[in-house]
């Protein structure tokens, strides 16, 4: 491991409808591939939470989202480095899912998340969810 961990921050839609919940799977080819997640991704420079969360729910699944209100901000070490995750409640405004840049996507009741082999960042955001919504 390097002595220069990196640090990244993140962005997450957290897409509820009719009692469940949106996850998506990252593709084989890249880093943690066959995992799941929260759809969304990187900032990108001079970008808002809000604006890369629109931007990567369209690039990833072809769908337009709302963000509506800051879920949970989640810190994580992986032996790469940190990550920091924003976790955003977001509404599907329109579009039919598409696989993108993932590999698969489901839609899961709160309790059933922890049946699913999430990335350990996205794990504290499931505790909350399974609070909030079960």
């Amino acid at each position: 491991m390097s002595s220069e961990m990196r640090s990244l921050q993140v962005c997450a839609a957290v897409i509820v409808e009719h009692g469940k919940i949106l996850i998506t799977k990252r593709p084989d080819h890249k880093p943690h591939g066959g995992r799941w997640e929260f759809p969304g991704g990187k900032l990108d420079a001079n970008e808002t939470v809000e604006q890369a969360l629109i931007r990567e729910l369209q690039e990833e699944l072809d769908i337009s989202i709302e963000v509506r209100e800051h879920l949970q901000t989640v810190s994580h070490s992986y032996d790469w480095g940190q990550v920091e995750i924003m976790a955003f409640l977001c509404s599907r405004l329109s579009g039919n899912i598409r696989h993108l840049e993932v590999s698969d996507h489901a839609w899961v009741i709160p309790a059933d998340l922890f049946n699913y082999d999430i990335l350990e960042a996205d794990r504290p955001i499931l505790e909350t969810l399974n609070s909030r919504f079960a």
